[in-house]
């Protein structure tokens, strides 16, 4: 988590997740754990999620 103050009352915040599948594993940072395709199922082999935001407390 980062976090930098623009204020007293006003900030801006950020997070990053990743999550990194090894022998076959089915983890997500959110989501599905896998994804139906023509091919048929698709596990990813990595999932990152990102979250940017601005607090402002009133």
């Amino acid at each position: 988590v980062y976090v930098h103050n623009l204020s007293k009352r006003t900030a801006l915040y950020a997070t990053i997740a990743r999550v990194s599948n090894k022998n076959g594993a089915g983890y997500t940072v959110g989501g599905p754990a896998f994804y139906n395709n023509a091919a048929g199922v698709f596990t990813p082999k990595s999932s990152t999620g990102y979250d940017f935001g601005i607090r402002h407390a009133f």
